[in-house]
């Protein structure tokens, strides 16, 4: 059984930027997409994406036209691409995290229909390999696409031009039930990510359930169902994790901020979704269902990353050093409480020593490289 080990605010909204959703990540950053309540046919507004370091910090902010919706981080060549306007009208914009440049939104090479009656699109984007998957949304007949392989490759150029991997009234084999043939829940394609195996799944957020699709794209593809019970509120992002212990990042919708959760404990042959109210983990082959993370305010964005092995706990760390710093003031005859005096032994006439407890509170509080300054002092 997950235990949670601790739950933290990552991130708020920066200002003037609301409805956070998205998450991905890479280049030793965590991006998030905020809808900022444009439409999702591209119609008017525009949504924020912001680039955080791994401590919540913002280091980049980039606005994009339309309702960017799905968001992640190419592996492959390190850009990052917002699928934007997945109800109509559908692009998508590339941003170079290097050069900071944000290319032109993409458009989508016929037979996609742009304009009034544009009423498709695509939701998220999803890399395996060098292939690059999209979910598509709103299919109305039997034959009509849910998931696309992007033919133009990982860095696009020109339309875009796709084909089909997926179809509406596709048949697959039902995890749960173990029956064979079964419909694809796929009346409402939302969510679309890449699992360890190399195996896409997606949501069905209306269907409440997920497909999972093995080998896609290729001639030994094949598809299998995991459905949730009865009463389920629908999912939103999906992962399998690579770890027993990380850190699950949801955007907590409501509340404008992005949550991060350690846990530990997971089985990683299990499902974890953000449902509403909690992230779940989700038996693919009983579809047992069991709250790991409850009381959350609108979840929709999941991202997981695992715990390295090997690295330091930083709040042990600055706790061991602001212990080590209290007993080599003790040791020049310094209490931790000292004030720093002006022309102290060994400075220059002009220089100030600072207090033991104003460095000590400093470490304790660093989380964005302050220590890396502390440090050439607390040698002195």
């Amino acid at each position: 059984m997950p235990t949670v080990q601790s739950t933290s605010i990552f991130a708020t909204a920066p200002d003037g930027a609301k409805s956070p959703d998205s998450i991905t990540s890479g280049n030793n950053s965590i991006w998030v997409e905020y809808g900022d309540s444009a439409k999702s046919d591209g119609s008017a507004g525009s949504s924020t994406v912001v680039q955080y370091d791994l401590l919540g910090n913002p280091q980049n902010t980039y606005t994009l036209p339309g309702l960017a919706d799905g968001l992640k981080v190419d592996p492959a060549t390190g850009d990052v691409w917002a699928l934007q306007n997945q109800d109509g009208n559908s692009t998508v914009t590339l941003i170079d995290p290097a050069t900071k440049q944000v290319s032109a939104p993409l458009s989508y090479a016929p037979p996609y229909t742009y304009g009034a009656d544009s009423t498709r699109g695509y939701d998220d984007v999803a890399f395996v390999g060098q292939k690059v998957f999209l979910s598509y949304t709103n299919p109305a007949n039997a034959g009509d696409p849910v998931v696309q392989q992007l033919t133009n490759g990982t860095a696009p150029f020109g339309s875009l031009q796709t084909i089909d991997v997926l179809r509406f009234g596709d048949t697959g084999t039902n995890l749960v039930t173990g029956e064979t043939n079964q419909p694809l829940p796929v009346t409402d394609p939302d969510s679309l990510k890449s699992m360890p195996d190399g195996s896409l799944i997606l949501t069905g957020e209306a269907d409440k359930a997920f497909t999972i699709i093995a080998n896609p794209g290729t001639t030994q593809q094949s598809a299998s169902i995991v459905t949730l019970p009865a009463g389920s509120s629908s999912p939103d992002d999906v992962i399998m994790p690579t770890a027993a212990s990380g850190t699950f990042y949801v955007s907590n919708q409501n509340d404008n901020n992005i949550l991060a959760v350690k846990v530990d404990g997971l089985n990683t042959s299990d499902l974890y979704a953000s449902v509403g109210s909690a992230v779940d983990q989700i038996d693919p082959t009983t579809g047992t269902v069991t709250p790991i993370v409850t009381g959350l305010n609108g979840a929709h964005g999941l991202l997981f990353m695992p715990a390295a092995s090997g690295t330091p706990d930083l709040a042990a760390l600055f706790q061991t050093l602001s212990q080590d710093l209290a007993q080599a003031f003790a040791n020049l005859g310094l209490s931790t409480s000292q004030a720093g005096t002006p022309g102290a032994a060994g400075t220059a006439p002009d220089a100030f020593t600072p207090s033991a407890a104003s460095l000590i509170s400093l470490i304790n509080a660093d989380t964005s490289g302050t220590l890396a300054g502390l440090l050439p002092v607390a040698k002195g």
